[in-house]
């Protein structure tokens, strides 16, 4: 079971959309018995709405059958994890969810207290849900959590072999990226290292939501340098995709529609945004799938 977590310290740049698509493409393209697994995190529960509605995420969380049942304990692991194609035939039978729940705030709070308290089992509180769950036949998991570097998030990493960092190329997009290049970050790692004996390592840095002008391009380009001057950890390349994924309408036609991006109607007209991110497909199942941004390759 191969853990992704994509990360981000701001809402709008597009996270949920990313690992939402990502996930749902490696579903279409796998093969025998693997399965896809999205695990919401956020207590927005923004994964959970973009692929089933906010009718079918609230229905989840009366039942508890959500991430707060999997983690809170307080329900059967395997009874919190959906089968998308029985609720919708817009999405591939091999992709699973464990919808999101507002709840997970309380959670966080239990956390942060405990945090306070100088305790680090916390950080296992993902990694053991997942635990639960590895008889299910996940090969992937692709984790939303919230669009901070809180505790959820950091937990989510101590689960992840790898974490993707979407970034918005403006100012704060910059200074996003010198936050997870930064001793803080690195501070965060060594944290999990410690208590778990992993390290979550970069799968990418993809450029999301680029609009065609100058000064977004100039500022994209100022942070490539930087990527390139830049080692994760101090130790390790960070993968920066090539790709670079525009702010086209289809993304929101699919979020409205609740389908995939390629699936959307009238696909035609929106066939330069299909094209750029089977593009970045591309290059994640490079990086991701076949490991090549542990092996420090570039794609």
């Amino acid at each position: 079971m191969k853990a992704v977590t994509f990360l981000s310290v701001k809402g709008g740049v597009g996270k949920t959309t990313l690992a939402v698509n990502t996930a749902a493409m490696l579903a279409d393209r796998v093969g025998g018995s693997e399965k896809v697994l999205v695990v919401d995190l956020d207590a927005q529960a923004s994964a959970t709405v973009y692929i089933l509605g906010h009718k079918k995420q609230r229905g989840f969380e009366e039942s508890n059958h959500t991430v707060y049942g999997l983690l809170s304990g307080g329900v059967e692991a395997r009874d919190c994890v959906v089968n998308v194609s029985e609720h919708t035939d817009k999405w591939s039978s091999r992709l699973y969810l464990v919808p999101g729940d507002s709840r997970v705030t309380e959670l966080e709070r239990r956390i942060v207290a405990e945090s306070a308290a100088g305790g680090y089992g916390w950080l296992y509180i993902v990694r053991r849900a997942l635990e639960k769950l590895s008889g299910e036949g996940f090969s992937y998991v692709f984790i939303d959590p919230p669009a901070t570097l809180g505790v959820l998030s950091e937990a989510a990493l101590a689960a992840s072999r790898y974490f993707i960092l979407p970034i918005v190329p403006d100012d704060f997009g910059r200074t996003s990226f010198r936050l997870f290049a930064s001793s803080f970050f690195s501070g965060v790692a060594m944290k999990i290292r410690t208590e778990l004996g992993t390290l979550p390592l970069c799968g990418g840095i993809v450029f999301n939501k680029v609009k065609s002008n100058t000064a977004m391009e100039k500022i994209a380009n100022s942070i490539v340098e930087e990527v390139h001057k830049s080692k994760l950890y101090g130790k390790y390349p960070i993968p920066l995709y090539k790709t670079r994924l525009h702010e086209y309408i289809a993304y929101t036609k699919s979020l409205e529609e609740h389908v995939p991006l390629w699936n959307i109607k009238e696909k035609k007209k929106h066939e330069n945004a299909i094209k750029e991110f089977e593009e970045y497909f591309d290059e994640f199942y490079e990086y991701v799938v076949r490991d090549k941004a542990a092996a420090g390759g570039q794609v």
